[in-house]
């Protein structure tokens, strides 16, 4: 069993998609998404089952930490991270210093995977994509609909988790169950979690960004909507 369904609004962004060797147009920017793949989480989380929290929360937190992490490499300047995914937005001088857009993504893909790795003990295979929008604008609805997707599915992202866990304690789990509301919720009562209860980073991840003086903002009370696209600033 997988830890969640991988993030599948991103098929509306799939016209800005490129491939990793495409040099960025004057003026567009490029957007990198990076996410641990969810067979591989899933045999984490099966793996350290006997010995996690229900949801198995430090794992999440690690996700989170190795995404935020991306900003130390200099060619970010903003980033979201969530127990999934992490989304960067690219610097426009990143391209220009790095020589090509595959060394910006090769080298942040490097840079999650290994803190990863080194946060959890064992390796996570991790998948990524590039984006290039013309505009700051609709690089800002990617990073919204990250965040909405995240939102709409705390449910059934906390059931697969808790799926995931009972099959590496010799339980069968039925994946149809987990693909009903029902099902999550007898997986989760059962389990004792509480989504009200989760705390803000589970339901909508943390966020940061540099500032012009080059310090770094931290979101770790990530809004909503126009709210959220409002701190996805460039340096």
């Amino acid at each position: 069993m997988s830890s969640s369904n991988a993030n599948q609004t991103w098929s509306k962004f799939s016209a800005f998609r490129v491939l990793g060797d495409h040099e960025p147009m004057p003026g567009f920017r490029l957007v990198m998404q990076f996410a641990p793949d969810p067979a591989s989480v899933g045999r984490v989380l099966a793996s350290r089952a006997r010995n996690a929290d229900a949801i198995d929360s430090e794992l999440a937190r690690v996700t989170i930490r190795a995404g935020i992490g991306l900003l130390q490499s200099r060619n970010v300047s903003f980033v979201y991270s969530n127990p999934e995914e992490v989304v960067a937005l690219i610097r426009s001088d990143a391209v220009s210093r790095m020589n090509s857009s595959m060394a910006v993504y090769e080298q942040l893909l490097s840079m999650f995977s290994a803190r990863l790795a080194l946060l959890l003990g064992e390796e996570v295979v991790v998948h990524g994509r590039i984006y290039e929008f013309p505009d700051l604008g609709i690089a800002r609805r990617a990073f919204i609909s990250a965040l909405e997707w995240l939102e709409d599915g705390a449910s059934v992202r906390a059931a697969m988790r808790v799926g995931s866990q009972m099959r590496g304690l010799g339980k069968n789990v039925d994946l149809q169950t987990v693909a009903s509301i029902e099902g999550q919720n007898h997986l989760l009562r059962g389990a004792g979690v509480n989504l009200e209860s989760l705390p803000g980073w589970w339901w909508r991840g943390i966020a940061a960004r540099f500032r012009g003086d080059g310090g770094v903002e931290l979101y770790d009370d990530v809004p909503g909507g126009a709210d959220f696209a409002a701190l996805i600033a460039d340096v």
